[in-house]
């Protein structure tokens, strides 16, 4: 077994050091948008998403007006403790913007529903959003971690009508964040309104 020594250690820092500035300016062109990349979200106009406490809703309109919209909300992750009864017995919950469910987004389909999900410093735990609208399981998890004091940006196309879930779903911890409080519902409205079926 060979020993690594003082100078072996220098030269391997210096070397990885020097490759890393070789390859610096190749990385940042690489994480640029391509060229011609049209942003179908780009130009549409944007309108901002009430969120409340459930069971209420934000306002709505049951048939879209005009063309498709970005709706932008704003939820904070609150980790507090609940009062769940009239006897004060408490729970330590983990929550979208305070609220055991999170609150109901609303869109109507064609729309583009933009969250900022805000993880402030005084938590914990990091958290993220999985949107079952977005893609089915798995919607966009993976892509929304962040860790207390960090936030992030989603933005997805609501293309089929429905009501879906969302919740956290951090590795290895979805059921206990879950079961404490942080899921909710995405409402995606027809744009033509909702019908009685015959």
């Amino acid at each position: 077994m060979s020993t690594i020594t003082r100078r072996t250690a220098l030269f391997g820092t210096a070397a990885a050091a020097a490759t890393l500035a070789a390859v610096a300016p190749g990385l940042e062109a690489w994480a640029a948008p391509a060229p011609g990349i049209i942003n179908p979200a780009d130009g549409l106009e944007h309108v901002q998403g009430k969120l409340l406490v459930p069971p209420a809703v934000m306002a709505h309109d049951q048939i879209a007006k005009g063309g498709p919209k970005v709706v932008e909300f704003e939820m904070t992750i609150e980790e507090k403790e609940i009062v769940v009864d009239d006897d004060g017995t408490s729970f330590q919950a983990m929550t979208f913007n305070g609220s055991m469910p999170g609150p109901t987004m609303v869109v109507h389909e064609g729309d583009y529903l933009q969250l900022t999900l805000i993880n402030p410093a005084a938590n914990s735990m990091p958290h993220n959003i999985d949107f079952h609208a977005a893609t089915g399981a798995l919607g966009g998890g993976g892509l929304t971690l962040i860790m207390p004091g960090e936030q992030t940006t989603l933005r997805f196309k609501a293309t089929k009508s429905g009501t879906f879930v969302y919740h956290c779903a951090p590795h290895g911890m979805i059921p206990w964040h879950v079961v404490s409080g942080m899921s909710g519902a995405v409402m995606v409205l027809p744009r033509d309104g909702l019908k009685d079926s015959k």
